[in-house]
């Protein structure tokens, strides 16, 4: 399978931005609630929960008596899901991610083609409601992703633009956006999967326009904009050790050695239960990149056991195995600051569109925890 084709957020629909429809990519199960045609205005955005609704332990049948948030607080570590803010009207979703996550990542509320779909109108409703939520709840951003020539750019950042053109438009995107959250995001995915599958960086936008100086540049202008700021680079298929794990290894190497400001790297670690990286492998791996002063996090994690065979409740257990296994071999090592989930429950998951149907989350679609979450759960304690 060609992974340069990886479309995290497959499904169609709109958000009314100051008139003008901007593209909103979701996953394919809704069950009755924001349906992947609903147009929603700026205006219809929800508001934050107020903590009044948000309750840390329920009974277990309602969800778990421990949650994730705080085993990852006694341990100093993140926890963290990808947040889509339409989903605040469905209220288990925002009681939910409140309880369990002390972290947030955008799906797809700070993508280029979502904030700023026409050039010089900028549209910052659902990044705003994210943010707020996350203030108002004590859980910490990472916004995501600044640049990213794979997917999700607007239609005017094209290869008609010279590369002076282009260049403005990185540099003003990058200045608006972060510019905008500063002293609010913790830290900014910079730069999103540039390392080729095979070989080099990838042959898109920015490297044809700009040259493999584009990296570096992106990470100067993010730091120039919020000098507070944690800024990562991240990348699929970089989890264990051996071909692009050992490209993006090298990139950023040469990134400090040419004195960028850097700070962490991104697994994504979208896997499936059928074939993954050796834990211990992955565990090397971000000893490797800690002992070149980086911070490292599994920034997109997600499980798909559609291929395994037998019951459900097998292919469950063999899911909770993977979660386990591979966190509590790397929540060990040092500069391992933080798990991101993309996504927490079966009902809002990229995976469905792009795989087929799957389990791929903690939670499943009724919201209701799966062992995979008591997996997870085991991990952060030990």
């Amino acid at each position: 399978m060609d992974r340069r084709r990886f479309l995290k957020y497959v499904g169609a629909g709109a958000v009314a931005v100051g008139g003008t429809a901007a593209g909103y990519y979701m996953g394919s199960r809704q069950l009755g609630r924001v349906s992947t045609d609903t147009v929603v205005a700026t205006s219809e955005l929800p508001p934050p929960v107020t903590t009044q609704t948000v309750t840390r332990t329920t009974t277990e049948t309602e969800s778990c008596l421990a949650s994730l948030r705080a085993a990852a607080d006694a341990r100093d570590l993140l926890v963290g899901a990808a947040v889509e803010p339409n989903y605040f009207y469905d209220p288990p979703y925002p009681i939910i991610l409140a309880r369990e996550f002390n972290f947030a990542t955008p799906e797809n509320a700070m993508q280029w083609g979502t904030s700023n779909l026409s050039e010089g109108q900028w549209n910052f409703a659902r990044a705003d409601a994210l943010v707020e939520f996350a203030d108002k709840h004590q859980m910490k951003v990472k916004g995501h992703p600044l640049i990213w020539d794979a997917y999700q750019l607007p239609g005017w950042v094209n290869s008609d633009l010279s590369p002076d053109e282009l260049r403005r438009a990185m540099q003003e995107r990058i200045q608006t956006l972060v510019g905008r959250y500063r002293g609010k995001v913790y830290a900014w995915d910079v730069v999103n999967e540039a390392v080729e599958d095979q070989d080099g960086l990838r042959k898109g936008l920015f490297f044809n326009k700009l040259g493999e100086g584009y990296v570096a540049e992106a990470f100067q202008l993010a730091h120039e904009a919020d000098p507070d700021a944690l800024l990562f680079y991240n990348d699929y298929g970089a989890e264990g050790l051996g071909g692009k794990s050992d490209r993006v290894y090298q990139l950023v190497k040469k990134l400090l050695g040419d004195g960028v400001p850097i700070h962490g790297v991104g697994l994504q670690m979208h896997i499936s239960a059928t074939d993954y990286p050796n834990p211990n492998e992955i565990a090397a791996n971000i000893r490797r990149l800690a002992a070149l002063g980086l911070k490292v996090n599994f920034s997109e994690m997600d499980v798909r056991i559609r291929d395994l065979t037998g019951s459900l409740s097998r292919r469950l257990e063999v899911q909770k195995q993977v979660y386990h296994d591979i966190i509590a071999a790397c929540i060990q090592e040092q500069g391992f600051i933080a798990v991101t989930f993309w996504g927490f429950t079966d009902a809002h998951s990229w995976i469905d569109s792009w795989f087929g149907a799957d389990d791929p989350l903690l939670f499943d679609e009724n919201y209701k925890p799966k062992p995979a979450y008591w997996g997870v759960l085991e991990a952060l304690g030990e």
